[in-house]
């Protein structure tokens, strides 16, 4: 084949493959952005998820920083993720409640927790709906559910749906964001 023929048919090809992608784009329809109460909706439909009536807490990132370690900080206030396996939560089975490392407020029982395999503390629900917030999470190339306490914002983790029945959901959390109390003893000890 001749030099001008081959620069022929890949120009041939590449309007060809040109206009397929731009009729494309024109038949596409944009997506809609989502109001903030469209938002709230398909949280509550999907999750259960409920409006937090309790006070809430809030500080300066100065209170925080004063309040919580640097990894604690790192987690719940900059949306960091502790590594895979390496939580203090994730292979722990004492029966009690997780609390918010930040807050206090109570988020998950041991008795929905089970071990996922992931690397994470994980639970199939919280302890009440309306403690734990929903976000969506548009980083690292996919769309995700973050997860956070309702009551000072602080992150926490994220929210899958391939958990084990009743709920299907997975619960995936952050160790640093949790502190643990045994069954029986008082929540403010």
């Amino acid at each position: 084949m001749k030099k001008d023929n081959l620069f022929v048919l890949v120009a041939i090809v590449f309007m060809s493959a040109a206009m397929v992608w731009f009729m494309f784009q024109n038949q596409t329809v944009s997506p809609r952005v989502m109001e903030n109460d469209e938002v709230a909706q398909v949280f509550e439909e999907e999750y259960g998820a409920k409006p937090y009536t309790g006070k809430k807490v809030i500080l300066a990132e100065a209170e925080w920083k004063e309040r919580l370690k640097p990894d604690e900080f790192w987690v719940m206030r900059e949306e960091g993720t502790e590594p895979s396996g390496t939580g203090k939560y994730d292979k722990f089975y004492e029966k009690g409640i997780y609390n918010c490392a930040a807050c206090g407020l109570p988020l998950f029982s041991s008795d929905t927790k089970y071990d996922s395999r992931t690397g994470w503390p994980s639970f199939w629900a919280p302890i009440n709906p309306s403690h734990v917030g929903y976000r969506n999470d548009k980083s690292l190339f996919s769309t995700r559910v973050k997860i956070h306490c309702n009551r000072c914002e602080g992150h926490i983790g994220h929210v899958f749906k391939d958990g084990p029945p009743p709920t299907g959901h997975r619960y995936c959390v952050n160790s640093m964001a949790l502190k643990f109390v045994p069954e029986g003893r008082s929540q403010s000890e």
